[in-house]
């Protein structure tokens, strides 16, 4: 009788990184659970793509001009480009001393005052937790309002449908699950891919709009401010508007929740860091300019019937009803992996906040699959969080907008509170964190107190402009409910606090797992628990 066998999955060791990244691992105490299959140059690709600067240019384009006019959009937009890069200057120092997935809380853990390290860390914690996990549908419904513009320009008998957008979104927060776990090691390789479309799309864009476009004069777009909404003062209406650009640019801790999966992520880190705000200021101003540049009359753009206003002045630019749907068709393309993207930095922050027990059923959520290294079920638990949030808009389009400021409100806040830690560890420990001598990338103590300090006052402003609403004298449906969804996630984070206090360990071993060397020579890449 012929004996059955049994296919036993393989069990794989990650992909190694470097000696430096054994010892990071070995002083911060967690385990090589996931592949080091990043270079600086794909990461750069990969947060390029998360920030997806340009094609966002085009859409909060509108909100800017609404709130400050064509010279209030562009220069509120460089100044909140000065006030970003001194929190990745910031974020970039902590990264080099502590390069790991946590990002924010994990730093908070290390950097305050010993006192509150437990509990601010906790609460960073959770703000980035909700916030990655509410910005996972939000690129995804982008996406799935251009797809429904595209069918408008495509068929003048289509009609759009709030179940439309609700199923579109669902779909490619679905293609984002298929990516994240069956091609996770191809990722970088295809990021790279996608980052040189996106570059020579965004050249093709420039070019399209400013050589077929009706174009304002320089001076016109460079010196004309407007108080569209009606606060009664430019002032005023700029102070608004930075919003636009902080939906722009936010995000720069997107490549800090990769630490563990770059090879020399204490060196190569920072890096990557910098030069993708470099990449995502330039190419987002440069087609911020060029939108302000052919927007023309801006009432008639936000009533197009496509329900997006960036697809009408791309229209009104070409003439073309296929030139439109062409260049459409590359702005969804982007979507679809700006959602890919966003799926992965937020469950690695979630699976890493879970390894240190911050998360009821942290042990499941932090589960690693032995034969992929990836974080399958905070994959999936990310995937079924951003459908669930999908179906919001059948009910109410203003609760999904504002579920989507606590990833604004909440990433900003994180970023303020671990900053401040730092300026505090700084000047009262020492400049080198938990290292014996300078980081790779190191600002100095008086250099450092300068970028930090600017980093948090912008921080603050940034965080005060969000709360507004986009008009004075809101009704409920266009009201702001920032600081209620801030609140909202601080009250869950205290309820969760008290619960998980006695099994969050910060800074300590990640997971309440024992540390186990795998191999002769040491490395760490597993664990036992």
């Amino acid at each position: 009788m012929a004996r059955s066998t049994v296919t036993r999955p393989v069990i794989r060791a990650p992909v190694p990184g470097t000696a430096a990244d054994d010892q990071d691992m070995r002083r911060m105490h967690k385990p090589q659970e996931l592949n080091r299959v990043y270079s600086v140059v794909t990461l750069v690709g990969y947060a390029v793509i998360v920030g997806l600067t340009w094609p966002f240019s085009l859409v909060t384009g509108t909100l800017s001009l609404t709130n400050g006019g064509p010279a209030g959009a562009i220069w509120v937009f460089l100044g909140v480009c000065f006030g970003m890069f001194m929190c990745v200057l910031s974020m970039a120092e902590m990264a080099s001393i502590e390069p790991t997935t946590g990002g924010q809380y994990h730093w908070v853990s290390v950097f305050a005052p010993p006192k509150w390290q437990k509990p601010l860390s906790y609460f960073v914690g959770w703000m980035c937790a909700l916030g990655w996990q509410s910005y996972v549908p939000g690129a995804s419904n982008v996406g799935a309002s251009a797809i429904q513009g595209f069918a408008v320009v495509a068929s003048d008998t289509y009609v759009p449908e709030a179940w439309h957008i609700a199923l579109l979104t669902i779909v490619i927060c679905t293609c984002a699950i298929l990516f994240n776990v069956y091609l996770a090691r191809r990722l970088p390789g295809i990021e790279a891919a996608v980052f040189t479309i996106y570059i020579l799309a965004f050249v093709a864009f420039l070019i399209i709009l400013l050589a077929m476009g009706s174009r304002s004069g320089p001076r016109y777009m460079f010196t004309h401010f407007e108080d569209n909404a009606g606060w009664g003062s430019i002032g005023s209406a700029c102070f608004v508007g930075i919003s636009g650009p902080v939906i722009t640019l936010i995000g720069s801790d997107s490549a800090v929740h990769l630490a563990e999966e770059l090879k020399d992520a204490s060196r190569q880190l920072p890096k990557a860091m910098l030069s993708t705000a470099g990449v995502n200021y330039l190419l987002g101003f440069l087609m911020l300019v060029a939108f302000i540049a052919v927007v023309g009359d801006v009432e008639s753009v936000l009533a197009t019937p496509t329900g997006q206003p960036y697809i009408q002045v791309i229209w009104n630019a070409t003439q073309s009803r296929t030139a439109t749907m062409v260049m459409v068709a590359f702005i969804i393309f982007f979507y679809i992996f700006c959602a890919v993207n966003q799926n992965t930095t937020s469950s690695r922050q979630l699976y890493a906040f879970a390894r240190d027990g911050g998360l009821p059923f942290s042990g499941w959520i932090s589960y690693v699959s032995p034969e992929r290294c990836i974080p399958v079920h905070a994959v999936f638990l990310t995937w079924f969080i951003a459908c669930g949030l999908a179906l919001i808009p059948l009910g109410s389009t203003a609760a999904f907008i504002n579920i989507q400021t606590i990833g604004n409100s909440g990433l900003l806040v994180s970023y303020m509170i671990c900053i401040a830690s730092r300026l505090y560890h700084r000047n009262a420990v020492g400049p080198y964190g938990s290292l014996a001598k300078p980081p790779s990338f190191f600002l100095g103590k008086t250099l450092g107190n300068v970028v930090n300090s600017l980093a948090i006052l912008f921080l603050i402003c940034f965080l005060v402009s969000g709360m507004f609403p986009v008009f004075p004298n809101p009704t409920v449906e266009t009201m702001n409910w920032s600081s209620m969804a801030l609140g909202s996630t601080l009250i869950i984070a205290i309820v969760s606090y008290v619960w998980l206090r006695k099994t969050y360990l910060g800074a300590g071993v990640g997971g309440s797992v024992e540390l186990v060397d795998m191999e002769a020579d040491g490395k760490i890449f597993g664990r036992r628990g």
